[in-house]
């Protein structure tokens, strides 16, 4: 028999990615059928989803087109075939006996076409041997399992990400196109392992395991929780084990050997209701979850207990709201409240819940002898830096005067003090030899050596440290995850790439768990602009806040130090009030700590360029104060010391420069950042002086962009360019700004999109609505050059063009002229 693949509906151009792959499976089927003799003999199986009724479809739209005549079984009641056709037979495992019988009375003519579909389970008898009677003309077609490289042939999707795909799927065949079609490239370079895209899929899991038999499922759910050596030790569901898992491949929850997919494990561990879950573990009635080899005492309540504590354990990272119901439940069966307790405050804590998980760490720590009330006090500690107010908890655990009783206990605690502006305690515990212990010493000695004058490899030491932690698996809530620390060393270095580097690796191996996930992406925003990236900033900001409705206030002043930045670098003066004026509201109710530092600078300048800068001046006192009384140490005091000096700079006070320049002066001496800076200091008050180097201007604004400060650089030379009476010196250092800090479409200063004014094409170019914009905005001749990076008398000759295009004749005339030629919409009163 001859069939030309390719040509069948399910083969023509796919719709989606997941109807590419079934096209790759239906033509392997309808290859594997052209071979097969004539008349046409043959079953197709597979388990559901697995593209059997696609496969006969096409086959009959294939055989349809080359004359062949097809009939199924409802078009042939008499159980009578015309000479020369072909019966095809979908489901057959859900026909009655009377309708199997006819089907068996036709396969005894071997002169009959007939091609049968069916799942391998239920297999009523008459059936099974009608298949072997099939099958003496030709082996079966299997259908069910997808490969990574059918995914990667017949998609876009990249080798990797098909792997990661598969494997997650069990290539079960429905599952794998479902989540290829969810599959979304933007998001793999900060989830690699895929972990979203499978969750995604739990609700289309659960919605089939909603449709099989009551023992089906439960032998499913059961299969996803328990090992295989306790399966053997449970009670069999009423058809046996084998017939469950037969019936579990079928339904598409199962593979071939009986094992369940990860994300089907995924769907039940975290979707199964907790009383139903429950009640399975009280089917495993000879061992444990929390310990396999010791059998049940007489008291059945408490390892029933124990086992719901363990299961809440292993979906806290991924689910906290349910494993705060499964300690809740375990505490109804009896566990000792003294084994739940910490457990559901760590929970509340990554299900951003701060009061629940406040109340149960007072709960701790206000009942003397409890053994965990020294780890509820450490955890009191993040939640009062979440909270805006780390001084404040490190103060009550001074009060307490605990010591660390772990290496794990002193890396804690010496985050907080650290953050908190004081040095770690000086006594450690013994090290320990698991991971968290090794990792946990690590993280104590960057941080205190970062307090240090010797700053030699501290940068790396904090990545590495950062790197072990995340090895530790350990979600304990923390003042700062290790990768912020790291980052904001390297910041503070002027290695920017490190930073990145730094935060991205957290986030692929989810460091800290889930209450550290909004905290490591906004670093990563704020990391990306200062890489001069506001388009990719601006998108991962909204990202941060598409995925969490709830932002923590420390996270909230971090995502509004964020939009300060983007707005003082790339809006306009009013979207940088608008930004200030929504980031004053936050820091009424934040006080910052040494590890917030960038924020606070950030939003200090900010607050002088819009003349509103009482409050958070208050606070930048607080912290250089702090900082002084912690010995102004290089690594953690120059970002904030250079801060101060360009508040000088934009404020232009000389007497506010000089303390901070001289603080960088004697950081220089143990900081090569530091030096960096001073250097970069000197030429800019060299400029305000009028005195303009053009090579040292450039040198030094090259500097800083290399250091991460390229907004900073930009200015430094657009303020060379400003006071060199040398028009040649003059053009060339504007051209190192516009370098530095290019202003493309998207960094155009314009109001926000919902009154962005639109241009006709070809009214005013590009440039000449960019200055059309500032001008309608107030702004000087002077204030337009320093915005655009453009000199005075160009900005001069762009307004004197843009008056003889629109004929106006004075600058109210202009202004009103321009409201009609950017916002013809808007009339000359205001409204619209």
């Amino acid at each position: 028999m001859t069939l030309t693949t390719g040509t069948t509906p399910a083969a023509t151009a796919a719709a989606t990615p997941a109807a590419g792959v079934m096209r790759l499976i239906v033509d392997g089927a309808l290859g594997a059928l052209s071979t097969m003799p004539t008349p046409l003999r043959a079953v197709v199986t597979g388990p559901a989803g697995s593209g059997r009724s696609t496969a006969l479809r096409a086959l009959r739209d294939e055989l349809s087109a080359t004359g062949r005549t097809v009939t199924t079984l409802s078009a042939s009641p008499t159980g009578v075939l015309p000479s020369g056709t072909t019966l095809l037979i979908d489901d057959a495992e859900s026909l009655d006996d009377g309708t199997l019988a006819r089907i068996e009375q036709l396969v005894t003519d071997p002169g009959t076409g007939i091609v049968i579909a069916y799942s391998a389970h239920p297999m009523p008898p008459r059936l099974a041997r009608i298949i072997r009677e099939v099958e003496h003309a030709a082996p079966p077609v299997l259908l069910g399992e997808i490969t990574a490289l059918q995914v990667v042939e017949s998609t876009r999707v990249p080798a990797l990400c098909a792997d990661a795909i598969v494997r997650f799927t069990g290539a079960l065949t429905w599952l794998t196109l479902a989540a290829v079609d969810a599959h979304d490239p933007g998001s793999c370079d900060n989830d690699p392992a895929h972990r979203e895209l499978a969750a995604s899929l739990r609700g289309q899991v659960m919605h089939r395991l909603d449709r099989v038999d009551a023992d089906v499922r439960s032998a499913v759910e059961a299969l996803c929780l328990f090992p295989p050596s306790h399966i053997a030790a449970m009670a069999p569901p009423a058809a046996g084990w084998d017939a469950a898992i037969r019936a579990g491949w079928a339904a598409g929850l199962l593979t071939r050997s009986g094992l369940a997919p990860a994300t089907v494990q995924t769907a039940v561990r975290h979707d199964l209701p907790v009383h139903r879950l429950a009640e399975l573990l009280a089917l495993d009635a000879d061992v444990t979850a929390a310990d396999p080899g010791r059998h049940r005492g007489p008291d059945v309540a408490a390892p029933l207990g124990e086992r719901l504590l363990v299961h809440g354990d292993q979906v806290r990272e991924t689910d906290p709201e349910r494993a705060m119901a499964l300690y809740g439940e375990a505490l109804a069966r009896g566990v000792d409240p003294q084994q739940c307790g910490l457990r559901f405050g760590v929970a509340a804590v990554a299900a951003g819940d701060l009061d629940a998980a406040a109340a149960t760490f007072d709960r701790i720590t206000a009942t003397e002898g409890h053994p965990l009330r020294g780890d509820a006090a450490e955890a009191s500690l993040a939640v009062w830096a979440a909270r805006g107010a780390l001084r404040a908890g490190v103060a009550a655990l001074d009060r307490e005067d605990e010591t660390a009783t772990s290496v794990v206990s002193a890396a804690r605690r010496a985050l907080a003090r650290t953050g908190a502006g004081l040095a770690p305690a000086p006594h450690l515990p013994r090290g320990g030899t698991d991971t968290l212990a090794i990792a946990s010493t690590a993280v104590t000695a960057g941080v205190t050596a970062s307090l240090g004058a010797d700053l030699d490899g501290v940068v790396d030491d904090l990545t590495l440290a950062s790197e072990l932690y995340s090895a530790s698996r350990c979600d304990f809530p923390l003042v700062e995850p290790p990768a912020v620390v790291a980052a904001a060393a390297a910041l503070a270095s002027g290695r920017v790439a490190v930073a990145a580097d730094t935060i991205a690796a957290a986030l692929e191996s989810h460091q800290c768990g889930p209450w550290a996930r909004p905290r490591l992406q906004l670093w990563q925003v704020w990391v990306t602009l200062m890489q001069s990236r506001p388009d990719e900033a601006r998108d991962l900001l909204a990202r941060v806040r598409a995925e969490n409705t709830t932002l923590r206030p420390r996270d909230r002043l971090i995502a509004a130090a964020c939009d300060t930045g983007l707005a003082r670098r790339y809006g306009d003066v009013s979207a940088l009030a608008s930004a200030f004026r929504h980031a004053e509201r936050v820091l009424l109710r934040q006080r910052f700590d040494l590890f917030q530092h960038p924020f606070l600078a950030e939003l200090m300048l900010a607050g002088h360029r819009v003349d509103a800068s009482a409050d958070v001046d208050r606070h930048f006192a607080r912290e250089i104060a702090a900082l002084a009384a912690l010995g102004d140490p290089p690594l953690w005091s120059v970002p904030l010391h250079w801060a101060g000096l360009q508040r000088g700079i934009i404020r232009n006070r000389p007497d506010l420069v000089v303390p901070h320049a001289h603080a960088l002066l004697a950081a220089a001496a143990h900081h090569p950042f530091a030096e960096r800076l001073a250097a970069a200091g000197r030429v800019w008050t060299d400029v305000l002086a009028a005195s303009v180097d053009p090579a040292r201007v450039e040198a030094a604004a090259h500097a800083l962009a290399h250091d991460g400060l390229a907004w900073d650089g930009a200015r430094l030379a657009a303020h060379g360019a400003a006071r060199t009476p040398d028009r040649a010196a003059a053009s060339q250092l504007l051209a190192c700004a516009r370098d530095l800090h290019p202003r493309g479409q998207s960094s155009v200063d314009a109001p926000t999109p919902a009154s962005a004014p639109r241009v006709e094409p070809g009214a005013l170019s590009e440039r000449e609505v960019e200055v059309a914009r500032l001008v309608m905005q107030g702004k000087t001749y002077v204030e337009i050059g320093q915005t655009l990076f453009i000199s005075p008398r160009t900005a001069e000759h762009h307004i004197a063009r843009i008056r003889r295009r629109l004929d106006a004749t004075s600058r109210s005339d202009l202004i009103a002229k321009l409201r009609d030629e950017l916002d013809p919409g808007r009339g000359r009163d205001g409204s619209s």
